[in-house]
């Protein structure tokens, strides 16, 4: 097992605190392994939480966690998931779920609500603006692994909290 995580750890490109994760089955068979850091298409010369503490800025983080990333690459191999659709009641996923989408290989994304102001320009709605969630980060991320985004209406539930 040792020998697996040192393996994965070489893969974690994140500047602050490299770590990974090594999944074996009930068994004890190897499963799966993670690491943390951002997708590769973002360039990581440059960590955004620098000068936080550990656990704090996290909303600035575009990487995965380790324990995420490879829970979400067991999932690429439910051929249901891998290329897949994800539906979602309302909003916006935030940038660790935006994470885990991508890294579980789904191609689209469908919520009913408008997210874009201007969209053309990508601007985001001012409610999906400047919030800890980061859901800047997370469009670009979206965005960035050529996941499609399907705004469809009709898919929006009778029942929601905040219509």
């Amino acid at each position: 097992m040792k020998s697996r995580l040192e393996e994965a750890l070489k893969n974690s490109t994140c500047l602050k605190h490299p770590v990974a994760a090594v999944i074996y089955d009930m068994c004890g068979d190897y499963v799966e392994s993670g690491w943390n850091g951002p997708p590769d298409f973002m360039k990581h010369d440059n960590c955004l939480r620098k000068g936080y503490p550990s656990g704090k800025g996290m909303e600035f983080c575009p990487g995965s966690h380790a324990e995420a990333r490879a829970i979400s690459k067991v999932a690429e191999y439910n051929e249901g998931i891998k290329g897949g659709t994800i539906y979602l009641s309302s909003w916006f996923p935030c940038v660790w779920c935006a994470n885990s989408i991508r890294d579980a290989g789904i191609k689209r994304l469908v919520t009913p609500d408008e997210i874009y102001d201007d969209v053309e320009k990508k601007i985001l709605v001012k409610d999906l603006r400047n919030q800890p969630y980061n859901f800047e980060m997370a469009e670009k991320l979206i965005v960035g692994a050529g996941i499609e985004i399907i705004i469809d209406k009709s898919i929006k539930p009778a029942y929601h909290k905040n219509p």
